[in-house]
Formats: C-alpha cells, sequence, structure tokens
C-alpha cells in the first residue's frame, strides 16, 4: 500500500504548479491565462457597458491666422540685414583667425574696357579644330536586305536597327529578328512561332 501510495504521490508532483489546482481554467476559480488589462477596448471585450464621452469642437478659433508673405529684397534691404557681414562658421580659417588660400580676386573691367580677346596688340587665337579620334568607329551594317534562311524558306530584312530587324516570312507573315550575339538569331513570328536560325555574315 506504501509503494502505491508513493508512486501516485510521486506522479502527482509534477502536476503541482503555480495556480494549477486553486484557479484551473473553464470553472468556478478565476482564470489564470485571461490578459491582464483594464482599459476601454479590454472592458468592452469582456462584455462591460461602457460610457464614451461623444467628441466635441475645440471652442474658439483654432487655425492659425493668414500666412505672411515673404520678405522682398527691397524690404531686406530697409531693415538692414543685406548690409550685414556673415560670421564665419565655427572651426573654419577665418574663425580661427588665419587667411584661408584664396586665389587673388580678377581685375575688375570697366564698362568702357573691351573684353581681352579684342584688345589691340593681341593676335586672335587660332581656331580649334575637333579633336581625331584614334579608333574611328566604323560605320554600321544596314539592317535591311539581309538574307536569313528560314525552315520555311528564305526571308530578307526589310528595315530595323542593329539589336532587331523586321522581315516578311516566306508564308506571308510579318516576323522579328533579334540577334543572339552568339552566332544566332531567334524569329518571332507574328502568330507567336519562335525559331532560332544561324545570323548571317
Amino acid at each position: 500500500m506504501r509503494r502505491i501510495a508513493l508512486t501516485c504521490l510521486c506522479l502527482a508532483l509534477p502536476g503541482c504548479g503555480y495556480s494549477t489546482w486553486s484557479d484551473p481554467p473553464f470553472s468556478t476559480g478565476r482564470n489564470p491565462n485571461r490578459p491582464v488589462g483594464d482599459s476601454e477596448n479590454m472592458r468592452r471585450a469582456m462584455g462591460e457597458q461602457i460610457e464614451a464621452n461623444p467628441l466635441t469642437p475645440e471652442p474658439g478659433d483654432v487655425w492659425p491666422g493668414p500666412i505672411q508673405p515673404p520678405p522682398t529684397p527691397q524690404d531686406i534691404e530697409r531693415q538692414g540685414l543685406m548690409g550685414q557681414v556673415e560670421r564665419p562658421v565655427p572651426g573654419s580659417p577665418e574663425a580661427m583667425g588665419q587667411a584661408p588660400n584664396l586665389p587673388p580676386p580678377p581685375a575688375r573691367r570697366g564698362s568702357s574696357t573691351p573684353p581681352a580677346s579684342n584688345q589691340q596688340g593681341l593676335a586672335p587665337l587660332p581656331p580649334q579644330s575637333p579633336p581625331q579620334s584614334t579608333n574611328p568607329t566604323p560605320p554600321g551594317r544596314n539592317p535591311a536586305g539581309q538574307l536569313y534562311q528560314t525552315p520555311g524558306g528564305p526571308a530578307v530584312t526589310s528595315g530595323g536597327t542593329t539589336g532587331y530587324q523586321t522581315t516578311t516570312t516566306p508564308g506571308g507573315g510579318s516576323a522579328i529578328i533579334v540577334p543572339n550575339g552568339n552566332g544566332t538569331s531567334t524569329i518571332i513570328h507574328s502568330d507567336g512561332r519562335i525559331e532560332t536560325v544561324p545570323t548571317p555574315r
């Protein structure tokens, strides 16, 4: 009998836990799995009647006045803001008392002084010729008039670019020929058929 009692006790001990025996769920005790909270939404979810105050407009004029127009340069000049010298940025050479390494200012020209290119005694600059390219690009091939051997017969291209050509197929339909770059071209017929043929050289 002691052995049976000891075995039952050992089997019952793993079932003991916090709030297990005193509050089993779905019984007369409190549900330990229930979420904790007392917010308005939680109380509504629990079925309580909630008195909510209706939203009312705020009294008075809550909108700001009209937007002020931006100041014009004349307004800024009247206020004396344009004549002020900007302060140097902290950490810059000017703020530390050092002169920045700036190029000298250009010589000022008067309104009656002609530009340097028109001054007397100076030779005019020779006209610049366009730079000569060391590797001129060869002219592109005309995509029209190329002959493609298709399974239905020869097809001659009627136009297009280097990326594609258009053709009329031997059966009377139209097609687009796209070179693949590996010595073959793909012909896409107007009825949806696709063929791969050798690209003519």
